[in-house]
């Protein structure tokens, strides 16, 4: 691990050494994770919106009567900045969700349900499993024991979350099928539609909800904090 140098209370920034070729170290600053990922979300989203809006909204009429936007390029272009908005979107939830788990006492246990030869059992898991949970049950279950809080489940920011991944999820496991479909968009027609048009936001509400007030008071205006 690098020095840790603290610039502002509360703030501690790392720098994080590399080897280079020549046998020199090169010293640089490791970015702030979860702020790091949510505002470059952000500024993906910012960047394709105008182009996602425009490639709805400034269309030709083909010869063969179907309607196309009038830029396919630019309509790319969004679609590209929106995938990887709602990847890093999606990165900052699960980073602060460990990063909470990381901060439980090393004799945490969690009590998830398990099913096991067809009935549903409690079953208790130990910091080091918790790692390994699906982002759900990290979310409901475990980092909510850092502050003896109430799961988020059944809050307004688990919708948010799992519209988040659900799109996030559809994107990583793209099936190699032509989708025909206009009332079943694919995930790439979700995103055109405008489906990731807040999802820097929505992550920024989950992580939220889970640690108030954790989010820097810098960024906070920027994610609609």
């Amino acid at each position: 691990m690098g020095d840790v140098v603290f610039d502002e209370p509360h703030i501690v920034v790392v720098i994080e050494p590399i080897r280079l070729r020549s046998g020199d170290d090169i010293y640089f600053q490791s970015p702030f994770v979860v702020p790091f990922f949510l505002l470059k979300a952000k500024a993906l989203r910012d960047t394709a919106e105008p182009l996602r809006v425009r490639a709805l909204a400034e269309t030709k009429r083909e010869a063969d009567g179907t309607l196309r936007p009038l830029d396919p390029f630019g309509a790319l272009d969004a679609l590209e900045d929106l995938v990887l908005s709602v990847i890093m979107a999606a990165a900052a939830i699960e980073a602060h969700a460990n990063d909470m788990i990381g901060r439980l006492p090393d004799d945490a246990m969690v009590e998830i349900p398990t099913r096991i030869g067809g009935t549903t059992v409690p079953v208790m898991r130990n910091k080091t499993a918790m790692d390994w949970l699906p982002i759900a049950d990290k979310l409901a279950r475990a980092a909510p024991l850092l502050h003896n809080a109430e799961t988020i489940k059944g809050t307004a920011a688990w919708p948010k979350f799992k519209r988040l991944f659900r799109l996030r999820n559809a994107l990583l496991h793209q099936r190699r099928v032509a989708v025909n479909d206009p009332l079943k968009p694919s995930a790439f027609g979700r995103l055109l539609l405008g489906e990731a048009s807040t999802a820097p936001e929505d992550a920024a509400t989950v992580i939220e909800a889970l640690e108030p007030g954790w989010i820097p008071v810098k960024v906070r205006p920027e994610l609609g904090l």
